[in-house]
């Protein structure tokens, strides 16, 4: 026997996936909907009474006597907009398998209306070839997860791409590592670590891991003696000792440059002559090996003018470049 609270939840799953705004269910269409997907009849004054307990519970649900057609869910988990953002990240997340990627998106697209979901049945542009063939990363995830709540040490392999363009393992020997946090950065999911025997942070690509496996052993360094507040520092993925970096950037580079690090950096406007370029001193920590990088990849909006070593490496890589 249907219970009230069955046709309650029925009635919501009707309502959540054929009405929005602008599809709004007639009550023959609603009854049409619950007999086609849940076999079950209800007479008008059950519905009516469901419904009105939907709203009684929260649920913002239009009415025939406002809208003088039927009903339709006026409020849902997400906004459209907000929809758009989460299917736009996900499309965009290289550190997943295609086919994860798809399986999520219609996930994703199922906390809006059958009719709704159609603006969003897009294919978008980026290439399927650049999507990670590393079926095991929500697994990972999870484990990792699991291991940083415990404090476990674990171990795993680690991957590399080989001329065939293939995931083979970096090396035959499994890494063992005291795990802290995962992030993104620049892209890519990252694990904050410290691998067995080592003082500094490392951060290894959670979809080129494999095989992870959490073991009975605590971790070895604490995450307070790991100083993870310097992961607020972190560029490409370099920790290690943040250094005084004074840069020279044009307004194009100052946007970077804020983009990039935030609002902690300081800025100072240069006196130039009259029509001439605007220009700006930054003065912000970082660790230079990431640093080094960055400012490559910038260098025609940003100058590095101190520290000197930063400034000479730049310098050495520029003059020995394939360029």
């Amino acid at each position: 026997m249907i219970t009230d609270k069955a046709y309650m939840l029925c009635i919501l799953k009707v309502l959540q996936e054929y009405s929005d705004s602008s599809n709004i269910v007639t009550m023959s269409q609603l009854k049409a909907h619950l007999k086609n997907d849940y076999d079950i009849t209800p007479d008008r004054r059950t519905i009516y009474a469901a419904i009105d307990a939907l709203i009684d519970m929260g649920y913002d649900i239009s009415k025939y006597d406002e809208n003088a057609t039927g009903y339709y869910l006026r409020e849902r988990e997400f906004e459209p907009g907000e929809i758009r953002l989460l299917l736009d990240a996900v499309y965009n997340c290289s550190y997943i398998t295609q086919k994860q990627t798809e399986e999520l998106l219609a996930k994703i697209r199922n906390f809006l209306s059958v009719n709704e979901r159609k603006k969003y049945s897009y294919t978008n542009i980026i290439n399927p070839d650049k999507k990670s063939p590393n079926q095991q990363v929500f697994l990972n995830i999870e484990i990792l997860d699991e291991a940083i709540n415990q404090r476990k040490q674990i171990e795993f392999t680690y991957l590399k791409y080989d001329e065939n363009k293939e995931l083979v393992a970096r090396r035959e020997k499994k890494y063992l590592a005291n795990p802290y946090a995962m992030i993104c950065e620049d892209e890519h999911y990252y694990l904050v670590m410290m691998l067995e025997g080592h003082s500094d942070l490392s951060f290894y690509r959670v979809e080129m891991m494999k095989d992870i496996e959490i073991l009975d052993s605590k971790i070895s360094v604490s995450s307070r003696a790991a100083n993870l507040d310097s992961i607020k520092k972190i560029v490409y993925a370099y920790s290690g000792e943040p250094k005084q970096i004074v840069l020279s950037c044009d307004e194009v580079g100052l946007r970077y440059a804020i983009e990039k690090f935030g609002k902690e950096i300081h800025i100072r406007k240069k006196k130039t002559e009259e029509g001439a370029k605007v220009s700006y001193e930054i003065i912000m920590t970082a660790p230079a090996e990431g640093m080094l990088y960055w400012a490559l990849q910038y260098m025609e909006h940003i100058e590095v003018l101190a520290p000197d070593e930063l400034r000479a490496k730049i310098t050495k890589v520029i003059k020995e470049s394939n360029y």
